[in-house]
Formats: C-alpha cells, sequence, structure tokens
C-alpha cells in the first residue's frame, strides 16, 4: 500500500504542483517564525527567557498554528484526491472548519509529547540506586510510547478532516489504524523523515514544498486504508447493507499513470 500511497502523492503534486506549492507557503513560513524565534530563545541560555519566549513560541507553533494550517492542507487535499481540482480557498475552508478542533488535537500531542519525552529521560537518569534497571525499563516504554504516539499523530489530521468528529474518536481511530497497520506507518514515518531530510538539506524549493509533500502523502495514505476498510466492510456486511464503495483504483487516474504520462502529460 506504501506503494501505491507514493504514486498518488507524486501524481496529485504533479498535477496541482502550483497551488500546492503556494499553500505550502502559508503552511511553512508561520510556523519557520515561531521556531526561528524558540530557536534563538533556546540559545541565549537563559532560563527567563526560554520560559517566557521560547516554550510559548514551540507550543504555539508546533501545537496551536502547525495543527490547524495541517488541518486546512489536508482539506485541500481531500477537495484535490475526490474531485481531481481545487483551489487554495479549500486550505482556508478546512482552517475555518476544523481550526478548534485541530489546535486542541495539536495541543493534546504536545501535551503527551512533553509528558512522554520527560519520562524517558527521568527514569534513564535519575532513577538510580539499585533500581537502575527499573529505570531502564520504564524509558525504553515511554520511548516506545513516543514512538506510538508518533505514528498516530500522522494519521490524526487526515482523520479529523475525512471523518469530521471530536477528538478522542478522531485519537482513537489513529490509534487503531496504526495498531492494524504497524510496517505500512513505519515505511510512511521513514517517509516523512526523508522528505524533512530533503526539504532542509535543498532549499529552497523543497523546503517551502515539504508541508504540501507531506500532507499530500499522509493524506494519501489515509485515503488507500479508508477504500481497503470500505472493501472489507462490503466483504462482511450482510446482503443489502453493504456500504457504497470510495473510488475503485481501477478507475483512479492517480493510480493509473506511468512514466510516459509523466513524459508526455498531453496525451493523456
Amino acid at each position: 500500500m506504501l506503494g501505491r500511497s507514493l504514486k498518488m502523492a507524486f501524481w496529485v503534486t504533479y498535477d496541482h504542483i502550483g497551488k500546492l506549492i503556494l499553500c505550502s507557503l502559508l503552511w511553512s513560513i508561520p510556523v519557520s517564525l515561531f521556531v526561528f524565534l524558540a530557536l534563538g530563545a533556546f540559545a541565549t541560555g537563559q532560563p527567563n527567557v526560554i520560559a517566557s519566549v521560547g516554550i510559548p513560541c514551540l507550543v504555539l507553533g508546533f501545537g496551536v498554528l502547525m495543527p490547524i494550517l495541517s488541518a486546512g492542507m489536508c482539506h485541500m487535499v481531500k477537495i484535490l484526491i475526490d474531485k481531481r481540482d481545487g483551489s487554495v480557498l479549500d486550505m482556508f475552508r478546512g482552517i475555518r472548519r476544523f481550526w478548534l478542533r485541530a489546535a486542541g488535537l495539536g495541543l493534546a500531542y504536545v501535551l503527551i509529547a512533553a509528558c512522554l519525552v520527560t519520562s524517558v529521560w527521568f527514569y534513564a537518569v535519575k532513577l538510580g540506586g539499585g533500581l537502575h534497571w527499573l529505570g531502564y525499563t520504564l524509558s525504553a516504554l515511554a520511548l516506545w510510547a513516543l514512538l506510538f504516539t508518533a505514528l498516530t499523530a500522522l494519521m490524526a489530521f487526515p482523520a479529523l478532516v475525512q471523518k469530521g468528529e471530536g477528538l478522542t474518536a478522531t485519537g482513537k481511530l489513529s490509534a487503531l489504524l496504526v495498531l492494524d497497520n504497524p510496517l505500512l506507518m513505519v515505511g510512511v514515518l521513514l517517509q516523512v523523515v526523508g522528505i524533512a531530510a530533503v526539504s532542509i538539506a535543498i532549499p529552497p524549493v523543497f523546503f517551502f514544498l515539504g508541508g504540501a509533500m507531506l500532507w499530500v502523502l499522509l493524506s494519501s495514505v489515509y485515503e488507500l486504508m479508508s477504500r481497503k476498510y470500505a472493501v472489507l466492510a462490503q466483504d462482511t456486511a450482510p446482503s443489502g447493507q453493504a456500504p457504497v464503495l470510495p473510488v475503485d483504483d481501477e478507475k483512479d487516474e492517480y493510480l493509473n499513470r506511468g512514466f510516459r504520462d509523466f513524459l508526455f502529460p498531453w496525451k493523456g
């Protein structure tokens, strides 16, 4: 499924690269501003500056602004996948519709991540005496929980936009998707790390396109998983009660193009 997701993500980006670059700029510039402010505050080494500027900027950047903009991006990508067309305005429509739930979800993930990172450090370093083995065990468990949280965060915002449910339902759905598709999600995480690395290493084009590439990929993964589960639900549903299937993969033009279409798009 990862290969099909990458293929869908490539063609969505290829077909709509202009508007995606613009949306990616709207996503990356504000977030980068808060990150640079936070890094500057931490670089001073002054506890009062870190507490008053650094930490609030990190929380606002990663816990509020990024989630809100990411929900808007996912909504736009959903329109591009469903309708094969869309506009930058779809991003703002998504922001208007999901901003409150997206901010709540983002703050929840920041809080959970902060607690788990603290636990990894505390149990490994501070639990001394004859309890070193217990400290390392608890630290390892916290580290695994942190990885699981990161994997669920990858699906949380596409799930929020697709299902339109509350924070608890969205978090539960994201966790179930990770538990049911662990290898796929590890592969997706590696792709996300790769996108981040390329975006940082090859500025400025990839830096400003990285946000779009990220959410196009994650939305594509969620879309194909939803199709898989729709087929499974149809196979197990009683006669006459089967759900309506989403777009058939064989009829999805994003999944049925090859290298020839890349070289000669006018012949499609």
